[in-house]
Protein backbone atom coordinates (compact mmCIF):
# COMPACT_ATOMS: atom_id res chain seq x y z
CA UNK A 1 0.00 0.00 0.00
CA UNK A 2 0.99 3.71 -0.98
CA UNK A 3 2.51 5.09 1.85
CA UNK A 4 -0.01 8.26 2.96
CA UNK A 5 1.52 11.77 2.54
CA UNK A 6 2.54 13.74 5.39
CA UNK A 7 0.77 17.23 6.18
CA UNK A 8 2.07 19.47 8.41
CA UNK A 9 -0.12 21.81 9.77
CA UNK A 10 1.04 25.19 11.89
CA UNK A 11 -2.50 25.46 13.39
CA UNK A 12 -5.88 24.24 13.29
CA UNK A 13 -8.25 25.45 10.77
CA UNK A 14 -11.87 24.77 10.01
CA UNK A 15 -13.36 21.28 10.18
CA UNK A 16 -14.49 21.36 6.65
CA UNK A 17 -10.63 21.54 5.96
CA UNK A 18 -9.29 19.25 8.49
CA UNK A 19 -12.33 16.79 7.51
CA UNK A 20 -10.24 16.43 3.72
CA UNK A 21 -6.75 16.30 4.75
CA UNK A 22 -7.40 13.19 7.43
CA UNK A 23 -9.37 11.44 4.95
CA UNK A 24 -6.28 11.51 2.50
CA UNK A 25 -3.06 12.28 4.44
CA UNK A 26 -1.61 11.79 8.05
CA UNK A 27 -2.09 15.26 9.38
CA UNK A 28 0.09 16.47 12.15
CA UNK A 29 -0.04 19.38 14.14
CA UNK A 30 3.04 21.62 15.13
CA UNK A 31 3.50 22.02 18.57
CA UNK A 32 4.68 25.62 17.97
CA UNK A 33 5.45 28.07 15.51
CA UNK A 34 8.82 29.10 16.50
CA UNK A 35 11.86 28.31 13.90
CA UNK A 36 13.25 25.53 16.47
CA UNK A 37 9.90 23.67 16.56
CA UNK A 38 9.15 24.30 13.27
CA UNK A 39 12.99 22.75 11.41
CA UNK A 40 12.54 19.78 13.80
CA UNK A 41 8.75 18.56 12.90
CA UNK A 42 8.73 19.43 8.96
CA UNK A 43 11.23 16.72 8.95
CA UNK A 44 9.37 13.84 6.85
CA UNK A 45 6.64 16.30 5.73
CA UNK A 46 4.98 16.41 2.34
CA UNK A 47 3.38 19.39 2.60
CA UNK A 48 2.95 22.30 4.85
CA UNK A 49 -0.09 24.44 5.52
CA UNK A 50 0.34 28.07 7.56
CA UNK A 51 -1.60 30.43 8.35
CA UNK A 52 -0.56 33.83 9.49
CA UNK A 53 1.63 32.76 12.89
CA UNK A 54 5.50 31.65 11.90
CA UNK A 55 7.36 31.97 8.50
CA UNK A 56 8.64 29.31 5.76
CA UNK A 57 12.16 30.86 5.09
CA UNK A 58 15.04 28.80 3.58
CA UNK A 59 16.52 27.48 6.66
CA UNK A 60 12.91 25.38 7.56
CA UNK A 61 12.46 24.62 3.35
CA UNK A 62 16.01 22.60 3.50
CA UNK A 63 15.15 20.76 7.24
CA UNK A 64 11.82 19.46 4.84
CA UNK A 65 13.37 17.95 2.50
CA UNK A 66 10.33 15.98 1.22
CA UNK A 67 8.10 18.92 0.77
CA UNK A 68 6.53 19.17 -2.54
CA UNK A 69 3.99 22.10 -1.65
CA UNK A 70 3.01 24.91 0.77
CA UNK A 71 0.02 26.46 1.35
CA UNK A 72 -0.76 29.56 2.50
CA UNK A 73 -4.43 29.57 4.06
CA UNK A 74 -5.45 33.10 3.17
CA UNK A 75 -4.28 35.30 0.52
CA UNK A 76 -1.13 37.23 1.56
CA UNK A 77 2.31 35.15 1.55
CA UNK A 78 4.59 37.87 2.93
CA UNK A 79 5.81 35.13 5.52
CA UNK A 80 6.62 32.79 2.70
CA UNK A 81 10.01 32.83 0.95
CA UNK A 82 8.61 32.40 -2.29
CA UNK A 83 11.95 32.36 -4.28
CA UNK A 84 13.15 29.83 -1.90
CA UNK A 85 10.34 27.94 -2.15
CA UNK A 86 10.87 27.73 -6.33
CA UNK A 87 14.23 26.99 -6.34
CA UNK A 88 13.54 23.87 -4.16
CA UNK A 89 11.03 22.61 -6.43
CA UNK A 90 8.48 23.31 -3.92
CA UNK A 91 5.15 25.03 -5.20
CA UNK A 92 3.00 27.54 -3.37
CA UNK A 93 -0.38 28.00 -3.07
CA UNK A 94 -2.88 30.01 -1.14
CA UNK A 95 -6.72 30.63 -0.92
CA UNK A 96 -7.54 34.31 -3.51
CA UNK A 97 -11.23 34.45 -3.48
CA UNK A 98 -12.50 32.40 -0.34
CA UNK A 99 -12.63 35.62 2.15
CA UNK A 100 -13.01 38.46 -0.61
CA UNK A 101 -17.05 38.71 1.64
CA UNK A 102 -16.02 38.32 4.94
CA UNK A 103 -13.45 40.78 4.37
CA UNK A 104 -15.42 43.02 2.27
CA UNK A 105 -18.11 43.83 4.87
CA UNK A 106 -15.20 43.96 7.58
CA UNK A 107 -14.35 47.07 5.30
CA UNK A 108 -17.76 48.85 5.43
CA UNK A 109 -18.66 47.73 9.07
CA UNK A 110 -15.08 49.91 10.21
CA UNK A 111 -16.03 52.81 7.60
CA UNK A 112 -19.11 53.16 8.92
CA UNK A 113 -18.50 52.29 12.42
CA UNK A 114 -16.05 55.38 12.76
CA UNK A 115 -18.85 58.12 10.56
CA UNK A 116 -20.51 56.90 13.83
CA UNK A 117 -18.22 57.73 15.77
CA UNK A 118 -18.92 53.66 17.48
CA UNK A 119 -15.51 53.65 19.27
CA UNK A 120 -16.12 56.98 21.51
CA UNK A 121 -20.11 56.63 21.57
CA UNK A 122 -19.76 53.09 23.09
CA UNK A 123 -16.97 54.48 25.66
CA UNK A 124 -19.07 57.27 26.69
CA UNK A 125 -22.19 54.96 27.33
CA UNK A 126 -20.36 52.59 29.37
CA UNK A 127 -18.89 55.63 31.31
CA UNK A 128 -22.82 56.57 32.00
CA UNK A 129 -22.87 59.44 29.55
CA UNK A 130 -26.05 58.83 27.45
CA UNK A 131 -26.64 62.47 26.69
CA UNK A 132 -23.12 62.68 24.85
CA UNK A 133 -24.98 61.43 21.92
CA UNK A 134 -25.64 65.22 21.02
CA UNK A 135 -22.12 66.59 21.14
CA UNK A 136 -20.44 64.21 18.61
CA UNK A 137 -22.33 64.54 14.92
CA UNK A 138 -21.74 61.34 12.71
CA UNK A 139 -21.66 61.67 8.94
CA UNK A 140 -23.31 59.39 6.18
CA UNK A 141 -20.89 57.05 3.45
CA UNK A 142 -23.96 57.52 1.43
CA UNK A 143 -22.77 58.86 -1.98
CA UNK A 144 -19.43 60.24 -0.85
CA UNK A 145 -15.83 59.48 -2.64
CA UNK A 146 -14.29 56.51 -1.85
CA UNK A 147 -10.44 55.88 -2.70
CA UNK A 148 -9.03 51.98 -3.73
CA UNK A 149 -5.62 51.71 -3.14
CA UNK A 150 -4.84 47.79 -5.05
CA UNK A 151 -7.80 46.84 -7.23
CA UNK A 152 -7.85 43.02 -6.98
CA UNK A 153 -10.27 40.42 -5.97
CA UNK A 154 -10.97 42.49 -2.15
CA UNK A 155 -10.76 45.77 -3.76
CA UNK A 156 -12.84 45.36 -6.64
CA UNK A 157 -15.64 43.91 -4.44
CA UNK A 158 -15.54 46.61 -1.88
CA UNK A 159 -16.04 48.95 -4.82
CA UNK A 160 -18.89 47.32 -5.99
CA UNK A 161 -20.13 47.28 -3.10
CA UNK A 162 -19.78 50.99 -2.59
CA UNK A 163 -21.24 52.02 -5.55
CA UNK A 164 -24.49 49.20 -5.84
CA UNK A 165 -25.71 49.83 -2.22
CA UNK A 166 -23.86 53.32 -1.26
CA UNK A 167 -23.92 55.00 -4.55
CA UNK A 168 -19.95 56.21 -3.54
CA UNK A 169 -18.01 57.67 -6.30
CA UNK A 170 -15.32 54.88 -6.42
CA UNK A 171 -11.67 56.35 -7.27
CA UNK A 172 -8.82 53.30 -7.76
CA UNK A 173 -5.29 52.96 -7.80
CA UNK A 174 -3.14 49.30 -9.16
CA UNK A 175 -0.36 48.72 -10.70
CA UNK A 176 -1.68 46.14 -13.36
CA UNK A 177 -4.01 46.99 -16.01
CA UNK A 178 -8.00 45.88 -15.14
CA UNK A 179 -10.38 44.81 -17.39
CA UNK A 180 -13.25 47.38 -18.42
CA UNK A 181 -15.88 45.23 -17.35
CA UNK A 182 -14.29 45.08 -13.65
CA UNK A 183 -13.93 48.92 -13.73
CA UNK A 184 -17.58 49.02 -15.44
CA UNK A 185 -19.41 46.96 -11.99
CA UNK A 186 -18.00 49.70 -9.52
CA UNK A 187 -18.51 52.77 -12.10
CA UNK A 188 -14.65 53.11 -10.98
CA UNK A 189 -12.62 55.52 -12.51
CA UNK A 190 -8.33 54.85 -12.74
CA UNK A 191 -6.39 57.60 -10.94
CA UNK A 192 -2.87 58.17 -10.12
CA UNK A 193 -1.97 57.31 -6.19
CA UNK A 194 -2.22 60.90 -5.47
CA UNK A 195 -5.02 61.61 -6.61
CA UNK A 196 -7.17 58.65 -5.17
CA UNK A 197 -5.50 60.26 -1.46
CA UNK A 198 -5.87 64.05 -2.33
CA UNK A 199 -9.34 63.61 -3.79
CA UNK A 200 -11.15 60.84 -1.43
CA UNK A 201 -13.01 60.95 1.65
CA UNK A 202 -12.41 57.08 2.50
CA UNK A 203 -9.30 55.87 1.15
CA UNK A 204 -9.05 51.55 1.83
CA UNK A 205 -5.55 50.08 1.59
CA UNK A 206 -5.97 46.60 -0.45
CA UNK A 207 -2.53 45.91 -1.62
CA UNK A 208 -0.21 42.69 -1.36
CA UNK A 209 3.23 43.84 1.12
CA UNK A 210 6.57 43.63 -0.90
CA UNK A 211 9.22 46.17 -1.31
CA UNK A 212 7.13 48.69 -3.04
CA UNK A 213 4.37 48.32 -0.87
CA UNK A 214 5.95 48.75 2.73
CA UNK A 215 4.92 52.21 4.63
CA UNK A 216 3.88 53.44 1.52
CA UNK A 217 1.50 55.40 3.51
CA UNK A 218 4.35 57.66 5.45
CA UNK A 219 4.38 60.97 5.91
CA UNK A 220 4.48 62.44 2.57
CA UNK A 221 1.36 60.54 1.48
CA UNK A 222 -0.89 61.57 4.49
CA UNK A 223 0.30 65.12 3.70
CA UNK A 224 -1.96 64.42 0.46
CA UNK A 225 -4.92 62.87 2.37
CA UNK A 226 -7.80 65.66 3.33
CA UNK A 227 -8.28 66.28 6.90
CA UNK A 228 -12.22 65.02 6.91
CA UNK A 229 -10.63 61.69 5.53
CA UNK A 230 -11.06 58.61 7.33
CA UNK A 231 -7.83 55.80 6.03
CA UNK A 232 -8.85 51.68 6.41
CA UNK A 233 -6.18 49.47 6.25
CA UNK A 234 -7.23 45.29 6.18
CA UNK A 235 -4.16 44.75 3.89
CA UNK A 236 -0.86 44.58 5.63
CA UNK A 237 0.18 46.50 8.51
CA UNK A 238 4.16 47.17 7.67
CA UNK A 239 2.03 49.15 4.64
CA UNK A 240 1.51 52.06 6.75
CA UNK A 241 3.94 53.86 8.67
CA UNK A 242 1.95 53.54 11.82
CA UNK A 243 3.36 56.45 14.09
CA UNK A 244 2.48 59.10 11.26
CA UNK A 245 -1.18 58.02 11.19
CA UNK A 246 -0.88 58.92 14.82
CA UNK A 247 0.86 62.36 14.30
CA UNK A 248 -1.57 62.53 11.68
CA UNK A 249 -4.75 62.56 13.91
CA UNK A 250 -2.88 64.43 16.82
CA UNK A 251 -2.73 67.16 14.23
CA UNK A 252 -6.01 67.23 12.71
CA UNK A 253 -4.94 66.40 9.65
CA UNK A 254 -7.30 62.78 9.35
CA UNK A 255 -10.82 62.35 10.38
CA UNK A 256 -10.03 58.72 11.58
CA UNK A 257 -7.91 55.49 10.96
CA UNK A 258 -9.03 51.77 11.05
CA UNK A 259 -6.93 48.64 11.09
CA UNK A 260 -7.53 45.25 11.18
CA UNK A 261 -3.47 44.75 10.94
CA UNK A 262 -0.51 45.67 12.60
CA UNK A 263 3.16 46.33 11.68
CA UNK A 264 4.24 43.91 14.59
CA UNK A 265 1.51 41.83 15.42
CA UNK A 266 0.61 41.05 18.03
CA UNK A 267 0.63 44.90 19.36
CA UNK A 268 2.72 46.18 22.23
CA UNK A 269 0.36 47.43 24.62
CA UNK A 270 1.53 50.94 24.10
CA UNK A 271 1.44 51.24 20.72
CA UNK A 272 0.14 54.53 19.42
CA UNK A 273 -3.27 54.02 17.84
CA UNK A 274 -4.75 51.62 20.46
CA UNK A 275 -7.32 53.08 22.66
CA UNK A 276 -8.30 56.18 20.67
CA UNK A 277 -11.58 57.53 20.23
CA UNK A 278 -10.40 58.16 16.15
CA UNK A 279 -9.58 54.86 15.40
CA UNK A 280 -11.01 51.36 15.20
CA UNK A 281 -8.94 48.36 15.58
CA UNK A 282 -9.67 44.60 15.46
CA UNK A 283 -6.82 41.69 15.96
CA UNK A 284 -6.47 40.94 12.65
CA UNK A 285 -10.00 39.22 12.20
CA UNK A 286 -11.51 40.62 8.87
CA UNK A 287 -11.56 36.58 8.12
CA UNK A 288 -12.54 34.78 11.10
CA UNK A 289 -16.26 34.26 9.92
CA UNK A 290 -17.99 31.01 9.64
CA UNK A 291 -17.94 31.55 5.99
CA UNK A 292 -14.06 32.64 5.77
CA UNK A 293 -12.58 29.99 7.34
CA UNK A 294 -14.96 27.25 6.23
CA UNK A 295 -13.98 28.72 2.70
CA UNK A 296 -10.19 29.03 3.38
CA UNK A 297 -9.60 25.73 4.86
CA UNK A 298 -11.55 24.04 2.01
CA UNK A 299 -9.68 25.56 -0.78
CA UNK A 300 -6.43 24.96 0.87
CA UNK A 301 -7.28 21.52 1.73
CA UNK A 302 -8.36 20.37 -1.78
CA UNK A 303 -5.57 22.62 -3.36
CA UNK A 304 -2.58 21.12 -1.42
CA UNK A 305 -4.41 17.41 -1.38
CA UNK A 306 -4.28 17.51 -5.00
CA UNK A 307 -0.67 19.35 -5.53
CA UNK A 308 0.68 15.73 -3.63
CA UNK A 309 -1.85 13.65 -6.20
CA UNK A 310 0.27 15.75 -9.41
CA UNK A 311 -2.33 17.55 -10.47
CA UNK A 312 -1.73 21.19 -11.02
CA UNK A 313 -2.19 23.26 -8.92
CA UNK A 314 -5.70 25.81 -8.47
CA UNK A 315 -4.45 29.02 -7.03
CA UNK A 316 -0.36 28.64 -7.59
CA UNK A 317 1.72 31.73 -6.53
CA UNK A 318 4.66 30.82 -7.59
CA UNK A 319 5.08 29.38 -11.42
CA UNK A 320 4.35 25.35 -11.63
CA UNK A 321 6.58 25.13 -14.42
CA UNK A 322 9.02 26.44 -12.44
CA UNK A 323 9.04 24.07 -9.76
Amino acid sequence: MARRPIILSLTNMHESGMRLLRASAEVRMASAVDPATLRREVVGADALIIRTGGKVDAALLDCGKDLKVVGRHGVGYDQIDVEAATERGIQVVNTPGANTESVCEHVFAMMIGLSKHFPRMTAELAAGNFLFRTKMIGRDIYGRTLGIVGFGRIGRRVGEVAHAAFKMKVLYNDIVPIPPEAEARAAARRASFEEVLEASEYVTIHVPLDASTRHMIDRAALARVRPDAILINCARGSVVVESAVAEALDAGRLWGYASDVFEVEPPPADHPLIGRPDVLLTPHSAAQTVEGLSNMATGIAQDVLGVLRGEPPRNPVNDPSLV
